[in-house]
Order: structure tokens, then sequence, then C-alpha cells
């Protein structure tokens, strides 16, 4: 039985339209976003996708610096939902795939709470099997050990494991793994990427 592992940002939650999440962030919270990226992503972001800190207390030590009514969990209420658009394209796919015997695991570099977000608030657990994220694993794609890890989670065997996913490097990491893989591109039908991947 074939193993579709399904990359998130990029392929199956799309992003706002015509700008980035952070666009109205200085108007409805008072955070510039230089200073958010400098601060949070550039010093601690590595550490959080590998699950080696928690993005809710790194929060709180951030958010005193950037706002002055700092609010980690408001923050990242703000985040999730400005910053996850799902394709009910891709959702309708596998759905169809699912149906027809296809194993769909979500296999990402996420954080713990954006991680259960998508599968809990936005309901992404009611169209795949299960999640393989970065920092579940403590590693992040295109990591070799990522692959070997999630391989290991879902039990399937290497020549039944295909990737999607829209970087390329992950795409070759993949494949040096032993994996199959595709390079996801928006005007793809998933469906037809599956079927046709052998």
């Amino acid at each position: 039985m074939r193993c579709l592992m399904l990359d998130v940002d990029g392929v199956i939650v799309t992003h706002r339209k015509g700008g980035a999440w952070t666009d109205g962030l200085a108007q409805d919270m008072g955070i510039h976003p230089d200073r958010l990226k400098a601060l949070l992503f550039r010093q601690h972001w590595e550490d959080i996708v590998t699950g080696r800190a928690d993005l809710h207390e790194v929060l709180e030590a951030v958010l005193p610096h950037l706002t002055r009514s700092p609010d980690a969990r408001a923050f990242m209420e703000y985040w999730f939902s400005h910053d996850t658009y799902l394709d009910q394209v891709v959702l309708a796919a596998c759905d169809t795939l699912r149906r027809r015997g296809c194993r769909i695991y979500l296999a990402t570099n996420q954080e713990h709470h954006r991680a259960r977000y998508l599968m809990q608030d936005k309901g992404l657990a009611d169209h795949v099997d299960g999640m393989v994220y970065s920092a579940a694993l403590g590693l992040r794609k295109p990591e070799a050990g990522f692959f070997s890890l999630a391989a290991q989670q879902v039990g399937c065997p290497l020549d039944g494991l295909l990737l999607v996913d829209d970087t390329r490097a992950n795409v070759t990491a993949a494949r040096r793994a032993g994996w199959k893989a595709c390079h996801w591109r928006p005007d793809r039908d998933l469906v037809t990427l599956v079927e046709n991947a052998d």
C-alpha cells in the first residue's frame, strides 16, 4: 500500500493572497515585522521548529521587546489564523485518494503548537491519517534523518513512500533517502500526480 507524504505549507496550506501574514501586524498588534523577524525567527526559529524550544515560552520572552501588550496566546492565534488558508481542491484530492486505499501523512517542518492547530482546529485530521513533523522528530527537512525517522513512524516500505513537496531541496533529499518524490506546483492535479508516480 502506498503512503503519500504530503508537505503542508505551499501544498495543502496556501498563504494570504497578495501579501504576507505579517502585512497587518503593525497596525493590528503593534509589532513591526522586521523586529519580529530579527528577535524571533533569526534567533530562535531553528530551535523551535526542531522541538528544542517551545514557541509559547519563547514568545513570552520576546514579545515584551516588541509590543506594550505582550500576549503570547493571542499572538499565536493571530499568526496561525492569518497564515493558514486551506486549499480545498487539494483536500478533496486527499479524500479521493484515501477512498482508493492510499494512506496520507503530512510530512512537514512545523513546531508543536501550529501542528496541533492544523490537525485539530483546521480539521486536517479529517483528511489525512496523521502528521510527521520536525519538532516531534527533532530534525527538519531536508535533513536525511527526517526521512529515515518519518519512514519508521508511518511503517511503510521505502518503495511505497511518495513525497509531494514544493521545495526542490526536500524532493532531492527524499529521493536520496530511497523515497519517490515529486515537486509540487499549484497547477498540478494531486490525484493524477500520485497515480502516475510509478
